[in-house]
């Protein structure tokens, strides 16, 4: 059991449940006692109308990336959720983004499950849950089946009596009355979730003809992708698409863009597109090799927005970790840029709440709420090229409207998440090196959120003085918070 579980606290990270396949909160037991506290809560669903709307049915609907142990998870949480009286809809393997959509086109689903540890490496998974109205579920909803897995089979008095009155409700009874089926789904899912990102085009006629390279990270994109930008008239290259259960995001992928840079110089396309495991991020290439981020399609998105008048507010979302270049060029346009703490939850919250219809992360991670309500790698790879002003697909020159700072990045394994503001001299080294950089620089300091890492970023006009800068602050932090500081070791 991971050291959250053992501590009674949240067992969801930032991003769903994730770790080593068949370990931890992912060995058989713990699996099987997640799904049982995901059904009982599910039970309880008048507490959550925004995650679990008074009309949803009982349908579980679960995807996929294409990791080894992808089909043995999904038996374990299929079998605890049938039992529970739960019809599962399985649709295979799916970009994540994917089973959003289908979530949300259902009248049927009260919750979708993904199971997938996004850019990890094949020998992770993950258990990330999904609203019935395709969104990120909500943290209540979260601890909530938190406490209920903590709980393990004798849920309080208080959940069962919940349960209990609730079932009288439900579309086909109660865990009592029955044990629910199992629907293979999977054809129909990436049949209905290409028609929609086809739909998504608003100029096709732009693309027809045209050579795009797509690297699918031997992930869950590997038959949506490429079937998505043939069906748009392209011209379509693909690499990364062959997957073995061990491969994925190995080498390639959108944390590793080179290989589709290559292929895209040497064979005249108008650009790349790089997923990760999941399929949820997109990094971009142009037709140099030029590798981008969600910072320059962010910046492409704002310019379009406004010009169209579907920007209302004036503002684009995105975390903390964008790049000054961004903010420089947002304001350039009279617009402002709202960041937010990194992932993309968080952004999508602000978005909601505050009513911006586009948001992202420098990762490739981005949203566009007039389209969907969560992050699509490929969904990102249409509305960038609908973003260009030339019919050429110019996105070499026309991402030149944001000039990116060099950014430095570093690590530092710490014994315990301590705030920075409680040790005087990591405040102070912070201070004296805003101080230097003045209005040409930042100092971005968090800690992991899966491992006891605190994370360092500098941005800066000049590349080894924000190294160096940043290599002064590590040194405090590993000091006063790291493993061996004050005699002190890891537990």
């Amino acid at each position: 059991m991971s050291e959250i579980a053992k501590a009674g606290g949240s067992i969801f990270g930032t991003d769903g449940v994730r770790g080593r396949a068949g370990e931890g909160m992912l060995a058989e037991p713990s699996v099987r006692r997640l799904a049982r506290a995901i059904s009982r809560v599910l039970d309880d669903r008048k507490r959550f109308p925004m995650d679990v709307p008074a009309q949803s049915g009982r349908s579980v609907f679960i995807g996929r990336d294409t990791r080894a142990s992808g089909p043995v998870l999904h038996e374990l949480v299929a079998f605890e959720l049938e039992g529970a009286g739960y019809d599962v809809g399985d649709l295979g393997v799916i970009p994540t983004p994917g089973v959003a959509y289908v979530a949300a086109s259902s009248s049927d689903c009260c919750l979708a499950i993904v199971l997938s540890a996004s850019h990890n490496p094949a020998h992770d998974n993950g258990i990330k849950l999904l609203s019935a109205t395709g969104t990120k579920i909500s943290e209540e909803f979260e601890l909530a089946v938190s406490r209920a897995y903590h709980e393990g089979d004798c849920p309080t008095d208080s959940m069962r009596g919940a349960a209990d009155h609730d079932s009288s409700d439900h579309q086909g009874g109660s865990a009592a009355d029955r044990r629910g089926s199992s629907r293979d789904l999977s054809a129909l899912a990436q049949e209905s979730y290409v028609s929609f990102l086809v739909g998504c085009c608003e100029r096709p006629a732009r693309l027809a003809g045209k050579k795009v390279v797509l690297d699918t990270a031997n992930g869950a994109a590997y038959r949506t992708g490429p079937e998505l930008f043939r069906r748009l008239g392209m011209d379509v290259e693909v690499v990364a698409n062959e997957p073995n259960g061990d491969n994925i995001n190995s080498g390639c992928g959108a944390l590793h863009p080179e290989m589709v840079a290559d292929r895209v110089r040497s064979s005249g396309a108008v650009a790349g597109f790089c997923f990760d495991g999941d399929a949820d991020r997109m990094i971009p290439v142009s037709s140099s090799g030029t590798v981008l981020d969600g910072d320059h399609v962010l910046a492409l998105a704002a310019r379009y927005y406004d010009r169209q008048g579907r920007l209302p507010n004036k503002v684009v979302v995105t975390t903390v970790m964008a790049n000054v270049g961004l903010e420089k060029s947002v304001r350039s346009m009279g617009l402002e840029l709202r960041r937010t703490p990194v992932g993309d939850k968080h952004v999508y919250r602000a978005m909601v709440e505050e009513g911006h219809p586009v948001g992202g992360e420098q990762s490739g991670h981005l949203i566009f709420l007039d389209f969907a309500g969560t992050g699509d790698g490929a969904l990102a790879a249409i509305r960038l090229l609908e973003f260009l002003d030339s019919d050429d697909l110019d996105l070499e020159t026309e991402a030149k409207i944001v000039t990116k700072y060099p950014q430095v990045l570093q690590n530092v394994r710490v014994r315990a998440r301590v705030s920075f503001d409680e040790v005087p001299e990591i405040r102070s080294v912070v201070q004296d090196v805003e101080s230097r950089l003045a209005e040409e620089g930042r100092v971005v300091l968090r800690y992991s959120g899966t491992e006891l890492l605190a994370r360092v970023m500098l941005e800066g006009p000049d590349q080894a003085i924000i190294g160096a800068m940043c290599s002064e602050i590590c040194a405090v932090i590993e000091e006063h918070l790291g493993l061996t500081s004050s005699g002190e070791s890891a537990s």
